[in-house]
């Protein structure tokens, strides 16, 4: 029924000869307010077709924009199309909820910011559904080929790289192996690696990773090269295993890695010949609360920043499991510092328990990730198999998908409330609404997918 409005209203617009002083091809009028009276649909989902009626709305699509507010920001709406008394355009992600519209017109001096005097707002939601990309828990190996003959083994990392593909990193039968959906098709490409979470570039066209153990050797895959490994360098000096590398927001000269036993460090990827890539930072699990360095646990963590808030989020099995959150600040040479660490979220015994940060408790978090919001995921494994999310608008912390299982868990496919899965170990979001899921003994990748 909105297509056919959209249509409907957009094919009366195009009627020639109409006075551009009156009627809908109307000039802006800066004499006159700009009004907001009705939208419809009042629900729906991404790019739903979004009919706001109002007047002085003008004729220069340039000239207008739309915001969805979730309560935290305002997302912004793609406009296509206008005439003086109608605004035609799609709703952008959001937050499922109760979300406010406003318009904003630019056309003198100053932005004009008009919103819904009624308090009315559109209802959001989400379709989300679990799929098995590839693997399965009844039979694991190293076989290549088409996304239902390919194998696995127990992984440890994944890491999205663009259009429905990744690489994923295996812990046993140690190997990198790009995983594409829309060429159905799974490759080996680099033996012998026994990898962690990786860092991908803003681009997506380069990946960095270092070995779990040491040597903590690193190694770049990129597109050009069509994702074969080239060994960079290697962290010295870290004789602690390490699960994860990550960059500090858009800066990607550097990547930031913590070692089993609480040491920070970085690695500078463009050192200059002679010069030192590797740089201790301090050791923030043993140097700022006592506390803290009870969590210490020998399989390492897995760690994340959030160009939102600007903060290191960093998950530990030990402790009976919980979230910590890291701030850095910057002297004028560059050279980092922990600011901050605390104990963000669990910390409590007692099994998966959600609630807000103070309440919430963990088992096994592992892989973290950050949608195109702010929200934060993450995976919980061995005997616990749930998908968690901390929620960016208020810190509540749920379970998305999954159910809470003794043992591996199994694997099934549907709704999240139906979705089963086997000790995922990490998850990465490609920014198209699809979370990448990599399992451990159910040595498959899923898809956890956001419509």
């Amino acid at each position: 029924m909105a297509v056919c409005c959209v249509m409907l209203l957009m094919g009366c617009n195009d009627k020639s000869g109409e006075d551009e002083g009156t009627g809908a091809q109307a000039a802006y009028d800066p004499n006159s307010p700009v009004t907001l009276s009705d939208f419809m649909p009042d629900s729906g989902r991404i790019r739903e077709k979004v009919i706001i009626k109002g007047s002085n709305f003008g004729n220069d699509k340039s000239k207008i924009a739309v915001y969805f507010n979730d309560g935290l920001v305002d997302r912004k709406a793609t406009v296509i199309g206008i005439d003086n008394s109608t605004i035609y355009c799609l709703a952008p992600r959001q937050e499922p909820g109760r979300n406010r519209i406003k318009v904003v017109t630019s056309y003198g001096s100053a932005d004009n910011v008009v919103e819904f005097p009624d308090g009315r707002a559109f209802a959001y939601s989400q379709a989300e559904n679990v799929t098995t990309i590839s693997g399965s828990t009844t039979s694991s190996g190293t076989d290549d080929g088409t996304l239902a003959e390919a194998k696995f083994s127990y992984m440890f990392g994944v890491g999205a790289i663009g259009s429905e593909a990744m690489l994923v990193f295996q812990r046993d039968n140690a190997s990198v192996r790009y995983v594409s959906v829309p060429e159905d098709r799974v490759i080996t490409v680099h033996k012998g690696f026994q990898g962690g979470k990786p860092a991908v570039t803003k681009d997506k066209n380069t990946v960095y990773a270092t070995q779990w153990l040491t040597p903590h050797a690193i190694y770049s895959y990129s597109r050009s090269s069509g994702w074969s490994p080239q060994r960079i360098g290697q962290i010295a000096g870290f004789s602690g295993r390490i699960r994860s590398v990550c960059f500090c927001g858009d800066n990607e000269d550097y990547l930031y890695f913590l070692d089993a036993s609480g040491k920070l460090g970085r690695y500078a990827l463009n050192a200059k010949m002679g010069e030192d890539p590797v740089e201790v930072i301090q050791n923030p699990l043993k140097d700022t609360e006592s506390n803290l360095t009870m969590a210490l646990h020998d399989q390492g963590y897995y760690m994340i920043y959030n160009s939102f808030d600007g903060y290191f989020y960093i998950s530990t099995q030990g402790n009976s499991g919980g979230i910590y959150r890291m701030k850095l600040e910057f002297d004028e040479n560059g050279k980092p510092a922990v600011a901050e660490m605390i104990t963000y979220a669990g910390f409590k015994s007692g099994g998966v328990v959600d609630g807000y940060l103070d309440d919430c408790q963990f088992v096994q978090p592992n892989g973290l990730t950050v949608d195109d919001l702010g929200n934060i995921f993450i995976v919980e494994g061995f005997a616990v198999s749930v998908l968690r999310k901390i929620s960016v608008v208020d810190g509540y912390v749920s379970t998305v998908a999954g159910k809470v299982t003794s043992g591996n868990g199994d694997q099934k496919d549907g709704l999240p409330d139906v979705a089963r899965f086997c000790s995922p170990y990490d998850i990465a979001n490609d920014g198209e609404g699809n979370y990448w899921i990599v399992e451990a003994w159910g040595a498959a990748v899923r898809k956890y997918a956001v419509e």
